[in-house]
This record gives structure tokens, sequence and C-alpha cells, in this order.
């Protein structure tokens, strides 16, 4: 269907309208990862969808309305309506009543943050690691999708805002939480004050969701201690020795994700 014909029939339609709209735009679209020839009208979209998630809809539009989103944040050239406080904080908020509709923001956002430094600094200014990190708190809770994203989220603005760094660590003890929750995803047993017990040789190998979880842990927590502060922050660096020794002796499904725990040293240097 026509861009300018979706556009025109948005503008009315109800909630099952824009959906099935939206749905066959996303179909044609699922492979698209350039607009520059419709740069202008994707914008128009992209103002569009936010105006949608600014009403209530139910969750399955709201759904459909951030895979749109989502398509369209692979452009940067079409960002500027969600590079907004307006927008960092739509898609935050209008997509808590189901799972499948935060993950879709998640998604969306971490696209919006790679591709748009407006919106990294509307990050800053709306605290958004701040909820991050409150997140965290709750990761024993997490479906996994949802603390996937959340974790590479967290990675990406500590990744492309590195002045952010430094609250992460302080403010809002994001190397302490991060910590707890790779302990969590690797269920821990201590046998001593920075000693992990050896994992049981008879064990399973770590399933999938666990070690992608892990991985985003360790790339957050690279950025994070890319510079020594020292202090208190050194018996945290010592229990992430231990998780990281214990997390090498660990067997994987495969020998990809074998390599993938293993094979970057840079982390492990560190510690």
């Amino acid at each position: 269907m026509d861009l300018n014909q979706i556009l025109a029939q948005l503008e009315t339609a109800n909630d099952e309208e824009i959906k099935s709209l939206l749905q066959q735009y996303n179909r044609e679209n699922s492979h698209t990862f350039s607009f520059e020839k419709r740069k202008k009208a994707c914008a128009k979209l992209c103002q569009s969808v936010l105006t949608v998630l600014g009403r209530q809809v139910q969750p399955s539009c709201q759904k459909t309305c951030l895979e749109t989103l989502r398509i369209l944040s692979r452009d940067k050239s079409v960002l500027a309506p969600v590079a907004t406080r307006k927008g960092i904080l739509g898609e935050d908020t209008q997509s808590e009543e189901e799972e499948r509709v935060v993950v879709e923001a998640l998604k969306c956002l971490c696209n919006v943050v790679y591709n748009s430094p407006a919106a990294q600094q509307v990050s800053v200014d709306v605290q958004l690691a701040n909820g991050l990190c409150a997140s965290l708190r709750n990761a024993r809770e997490w479906h996994h999708e949802v603390g996937l994203f959340t974790l590479r989220l967290l990675f990406l603005l500590s990744a492309l805002i590195p002045d952010l760094r430094g609250s992460l660590r302080r403010e809002w003890r994001a190397v302490r939480l991060l910590r707890e929750v790779l302990e969590h995803t690797l269920d821990v047993r201590w046998v001593g004050p920075y000693e992990a017990a050896r994992p049981d040789p008879q064990a399973l190998p770590m399933p999938a969701e666990d070690n992608e979880r892990a991985m985003e842990v360790l790339k957050a927590l690279f950025n994070l201690t890319l510079s020594d502060p020292g202090g208190e922050d050194d018996h945290q660096f010592r229990l992430i020795a231990a998780l990281l020794r214990h997390l090498l002796m660990l067997k994987t499904e495969t020998e990809e994700k074998q390599r993938k725990h293993t094979g970057d040293k840079s982390i492990q240097n560190r510690f």
C-alpha cells in the first residue's frame, strides 16, 4: 500500500484499522533498513504513530505501532519525532500493559538511542538509565526478552554516552546491580568471600537464554569498568572476578556460545 494512503487513513482510523494498516506496512518493510527516498513521508508516519501511542489504544495496537517505530528507527534520517523528550517518555510509559508491548518498546528504544545523538541526550535528560537500573533490582522477575533488551539498552547508553558511566557507577550502583544479575543468571553458590563453588561436572549445559543474558551483562560491565574508580568498587570487582572464573568453567549448548563467553579476554584481564 502507498505510504501516503496509509498516512491519510491513519488520521481517522480506529484501533483495529490502525493495526491492520500498520501490520501491512510492517510486512512490506520487514527487511528495509533505509528510507532515504521516502524520508519526509516516513518522518510523518513516525509522528503519526507517536500520536496514536499517545492515545488510549489496545495493547495489540500498541505493539503493532511499536513494531512500525522499530522498523523506522533503523534509519537515523527519520528519527526526529522520536528523538524528543515526549517521544522517549512516550515509548517508555505507554507500553507496560503487556510483556510483548514492553519488548517492542525496548527494541525500538535500542534502535533510536543507537542511531540518534539527539535521543541519547534526551535519554540523559529524562534519566532513562536511572529507570533501567531500578528495573535491574527486579531482574529475578523478568521474562527473558524484557531482561535481555533492558540490559542491551543499558549497554548502549553506557557505550555511547561516556559521561554517563560515572553516574551509573556512583549514583545508581550499576556495577553492583549488574553483578547481582550475573550472579543470579549463573545460579552461583558461594563457598568463600570471593570464591564460587565449581560447577557440577554432570550438570546440563548453560541454557541459551542464560548465556544471552550473561553476555549482555558483561558488555555493560565492560563499559562501566573501563576506568578503575577504586574504593568501594574493589569489593564488587573481586566478586565479578569470581563470577568470571565460574563462567569460564560452565558448559554451553553449542561450541559457538562457548567461544562467545570465553573468547573475549578484555574484561577477564581487567579482573
